[in-house]
């Protein structure tokens, strides 16, 4: 496959997921969320278990609507920080520089230096879009007073354990993608740095390249 055909190889968003989440996020990011979630349910089921001594189903919507709000802002926030500094990044960068680095292969995955700068952007643009997806239809739908407030009333009058295990379920998934999203941040930071240091080097190296073709 030429350098062409490799960089247009991914015909879709979810294409570009699956190979960004293996270069563009380490190992340990999804290792601590997985353990907060882990530890999260253990916490929350053996609280179900005891007759929720410590945190009733009514506390754990609150908690939810916590989390969607905090997410809300976080993920805003980051996001115009991100989309910013992606229209910076690709304004300033010489077409000549792109064109080489997508040529050179990155160490890791079949894909090449150009394709490793931008996954980094395009991951974490996935998952804070996704979480703010997720933020907002909390926002919308678990309000108080909002329009599953009546269905959330009846099913803890009628099924009380079925709203104890969902809402518990929601509030664990929620708060570890949040630690995700903290950590993919961190991994985000370092390999935009990497980043700018190997266009730097493509860029001298190209400089090299043309002031040789002139002499």
């Amino acid at each position: 496959m030429n350098w062409q055909d490799r960089l247009i190889s991914e015909k879709s968003l979810f294409a570009v997921y699956r190979k960004a989440r293996k270069v563009a996020s380490a190992p340990i990011n999804a290792r601590l969320a997985w353990g907060v979630f882990v530890v999260m349910v253990l916490a929350l089921a053996a609280n179900a278990w005891f007759g929720m001594p410590v945190a009733p189903y009514r506390s754990l919507i609150v908690g939810i609507r916590e989390v969607a709000d905090t997410g809300f802002t976080f993920t805003t926030a980051i996001l115009g920080f991100l989309i910013a500094g992606f229209a910076i990044f690709a304004s300033i960068t010489k077409p000549g520089v792109f064109i080489l680095l997508a040529k050179l292969d990155h160490k890791k995955e079949d894909i090449s230096r150009l394709q490793f700068i931008f996954f980094n952007f395009l991951l974490v643009f996935i998952h804070f879009l996704t979480f703010l997806a997720l933020c907002l239809v909390v926002k919308v739908t678990l309000y108080s007073g909002g329009p599953l407030s009546g269905a959330l009333r009846w099913v803890a009058e009628n099924r009380q354990m079925v709203i104890v295990i969902g809402a518990s379920f929601t509030f664990a998934v929620m708060t570890a993608w949040l630690v995700f999203l903290l950590m993919l941040l961190k991994s985000f930071i370092w390999n935009l740095y990497q980043a700018v240091l190997v266009t730097i080097l493509t860029e001298a190296e190209l400089t090299e390249q043309d002031a040789e073709g002139d002499k």
